[in-house]
């Protein structure tokens, strides 16, 4: 990944209502993501804002909302204001490496701490160890997550497809030590990539690694691929999975994966929550389960078939 370019603008607004998620607001101080995960689906929203490429501009030319925390202040303190939730992270990561020198979460931390407001975070930089102590504060007085973003952990396949990132058991540290601090912590394995990541093997080792670090959320979904990041990650996968590009182009004709395919996946996945003590709901705690169930998947040659994607 080269160096990036930081382009430094002001909002009108911080707070952005989102339709089709779990939440209903939203809060990005960053667009675009250094990160440069080749699935990632906030490079159609980088292209349709018109800000640039959604290939290299998106990964190389961050726009930094300096503003957006006084904005935030200001939207909290409204009388209309209910106090919902706020995602933070959802259309690029709010702790990639702009952080570290803008500094504008944590800034938005303190005003949502102020107002206890509750958050969710996806993220997948270890630097939000950094606001530990305002995470710590924030969850002792409204209901705080954080979900990790975890592929693979396979240190070849994972630099393949989020080249930019930090290393897989670096995240999984921080979901310990996030844990630790009373900071409810999970893993997020999204998104599932046919023939690459859908494996019960690649599955059940990020499953078994989530619940050795503690994590007490688990949550899973395939890959979706809406037009421009289709384009995008089917370009990475005839460059460095050229075997598989047939398939995914009879496959992927729409955004969602075929449904025999999802039904498939989703009880496998049922088959691995059971083991390793995660409910089917991400938000859920974990049950703790013997270590012996962990230790069975650990066995040389414990390797499952790859799900394939319809010929």
């Amino acid at each position: 990944m080269g160096k990036a370019e930081y382009v430094e603008v002001r909002c009108k607004t911080a707070l952005n209502r989102v339709q089709g998620m779990p939440f209903r607001w939203s809060l990005n101080p960053y667009v675009g993501c250094v990160h440069g995960c080749h699935y990632c689906y906030a490079r159609a929203y980088y292209a349709l804002a018109e800000h640039g490429d959604p290939g290299l501009d998106f990964e190389s030319r961050i726009l930094v909302k300096t503003n957006v925390a006084a904005v935030l202040a200001r939207e909290l303190a409204r009388p209309s204001w209910g106090g919902e939730q706020v995602a933070l992270g959802t259309s690029t990561d709010c702790y990639q490496p702009a952080e570290a020198r803008y500094r504008l979460t944590r800034a938005s931390l303190e005003s949502l701490l102020a107002y206890r407001n509750p958050i969710g975070m996806v993220t997948k930089a270890p630097l939000v160890l950094r606001d530990l102590d305002l995470l710590a504060d924030l969850a002792r007085v409204a209901k705080v997550r954080v979900f990790f973003t975890i592929t693979t952990v396979d240190p070849v396949l994972w630099r393949q497809v989020e080249p930019g990132t930090p290393h897989p058991r670096r995240r999984l540290e921080a979901v310990r030590r996030l844990n630790a601090a009373g900071v409810p912590a999970g893993v997020l394995l999204a998104p599932i990539l046919p023939g690459l990541t859908d494996s019960e093997e690649s599955l059940a080792a990020v499953m078994a690694a989530a619940a050795e670090h503690g994590a007490v959320y688990f949550g899973a979904g395939p890959l979706r691929l809406p037009p421009v990041v289709k384009e995008h990650y089917l370009g990475f996968v005839g460059a460095r999975f050229p075997a598989l590009l047939p398939r995914y182009e009879r496959a992927y004709r729409a955004t969602y994966a075929p449904r025999d395919y999802q039904a498939r996946l989703d009880e496998r996945l049922r088959r691995l929550r059971a083991r390793y003590g995660f409910a089917a709901d991400a938000m859920r705690e974990r049950r703790l389960v013997p270590a012996a169930a962990h230790a069975a998947d650990r066995r040389p040659g414990a390797r499952g078939p790859q799900l394939a994607l319809p010929l």
